[in-house]
C-alpha cells in the first residue's frame, strides 16, 4: 500500500514538475535510501534558477537549521546539521541544500517534495525523496559483561572521626576558648581592683618609709652593717629609677655618680650620693667595717639628699598653703593689738 501510494505521489510531483514554471528545476536525492536506526545520512537539495528570476523567487520553503538549534524535526527525521553553497554558471543560478537527517522510527518514510516559490507565477516541486529505516539487531545470545566492581574513594584520616566526636572538639575548643578569655579578665580585674585598693607610692614617699624602717629595725648598731648599707644603697637605686629615670639598679656606683651630674636636678647632690656609694662598696666588698659615725653621717646623707630633690609641691597646694598662711597671720593680728 505504501509503495503504490509513494507511486502515486511521484506521477503528481513529475506532473507539477511539467507544469513549474520554465527555467526553474528543484531535484532531491538521498546518499543512501536504506539506513539503520539511529544511523546519519545526507539528503542533498539542488534549486536551478536562471539570474533573470533569482529576485522574483522565494526559498523561505525549505527547512532551516538556525545557529545554536541542535536538530530540527522534520516530517519523521531529525535534521541535525545544514549546509548551502551557491555557484553561478550561463546565466543562470545554482543553490544546493545538504542536509544531514536521522532517523530513529523503523519503517519506510516518503519525504514530502521541496517547494519553490515564484512571486506572481507558481510553484516549482522537487521529486518525492523514499528512505527505509532498518531496526538494530539485538543478539539475545550475546554475552553480557558483568557490572565493574565498586570502587572505594579515596579517604583522608579525618573521614573516620564521626560527627558527634568533631562537635564534641569543636565545642571543646571554643569552651576552652571561653575560659582563657574569662581567667584573663578576671586577672586583669583583679589586679586593677588591687592597684586601686593599694595605690603604688611617689617615688619620694615610698623611698622615705623605707628610710624610716631601716633605721628602726638597727641594723647598723647591731653589728650588721652589710645589711644596713645593702638595704640603704638599694632604697637609694630604687628612688633614682623611679624619681629621674635613672636605671640604677644595673648601674655601678661610679655609672650612678656620672649620670647624677649629668643630671642637672641632681648636679648639686652627686656628691652626697658618692659619699653614701663609696662607703656602702667598702663595706660590702672589702668586708671594712665602718665607725658608727660613719653610719649615721651615710644614713643622714642618704635622707638629705633625698629631701633636697624630692618633686616640688603642686601649684593649687601652693596657694592652698599660702592661704592658710595669710588666714592664720590675720587671725593672729588681733590678738597682738
Amino acid at each position: 500500500m505504501k509503495t503504490v501510494v509513494a507511486y502515486i505521489l511521484t506521477v503528481l510531483c513529475s506532473i507539477g514538475a511539467m507544469a513549474a514554471p520554465a527555467g526553474i528545476r528543484v531535484t532531491a536525492a538521498v546518499d543512501s535510501a536504506v539506513v539503520v536506526m539511529g544511523d546519519k545520512t545526507h539528503l542533498r537539495v539542488v534549486v536551478d534558477i536562471p539570474n533573470e528570476s533569482a529576485s522574483a523567487v522565494s526559498l523561505s520553503e525549505l527547512p532551516l537549521l538556525t545557529p545554536g538549534q541542535e536538530y530540527l524535526p522534520w516530517n519523521g527525521v531529525d535534521i541535525v546539521a545544514s549546509d548551502t553553497t551557491g555557484t553561478m554558471a550561463d546565466g543562470r543560478r545554482r543553490i544546493e541544500y545538504d542536509y544531514t537527517i536521522q532517523a530513529f522510527d523503523p519503517g519506510t518514510l516518503s519525504l514530502p517534495p521541496f517547494t519553490v516559490v515564484q512571486a506572481g507565477t507558481d510553484t516549482a516541486f522537487s521529486n518525492i525523496v523514499s528512505l527505509k529505516i532498518l531496526p538494530v539487531e539485538v543478539d539475545s545470545l550475546q554475552e553480557l559483561n558483568p557490572m565493574a566492581s565498586v570502587v572505594a574513594p579515596q579517604s583522608r584520616w579525618y573521614d573516620y572521626i564521626p560527627t558527634w566526636l568533631a562537635w564534641v572538639l569543636i565545642i571543646a575548643a571554643i569552651l576552652g576558648i571561653a575560659g582563657v578569655a574569662l581567667w584573663y579578665f578576671l586577672r586583669n580585674r583583679k589586679i586593677a581592683i588591687e592597684e586601686r585598693r593599694n595605690p603604688t607610692l611617689p617615688p619620694y614617699e615610698l623611698a622615705v618609709n623605707r628610710l624610716s624602717s631601716l633605721r628602726s629595725r638597727g641594723l647598723a648598731e647591731s653589728g650588721q652593717e652589710k645589711e644596713f648599707y645593702t638595704e640603704l644603697t638599694d632604697i637609694l637605686r630604687q628612688y633614682l629609677h623611679g624619681r629621674f629615670g635613672i636605671n640604677a639598679m644595673e648601674m655601678t656606683s661610679t655609672q650612678i655618680v656620672k649620670a647624677l651630674r649629668a643630671n642637672p636636678d641632681t648636679r648639686m647632690t652627686a656628691d652626697q650620693m658618692r659619699s653614701v656609694l663609696s662607703i656602702a662598696d667598702f663595706v660590702k666588698f672589702a668586708k671594712v667595717r665602718p665607725l658608727p659615725d660613719d653610719n649615721v653621717r651615710s644614713f643622714t646623707r642618704a635622707r638629705d639628699f633625698v629631701e633636697d630633690t624630692k618633686p616640688a609641691p603642686a601649684p593649687e597646694e601652693q596657694s592652698d598653703t599660702t592661704a592658710d598662711a595669710s588666714s592664720s597671720s590675720n587671725t593672729s593680728t588681733p590678738n597682738r593689738n
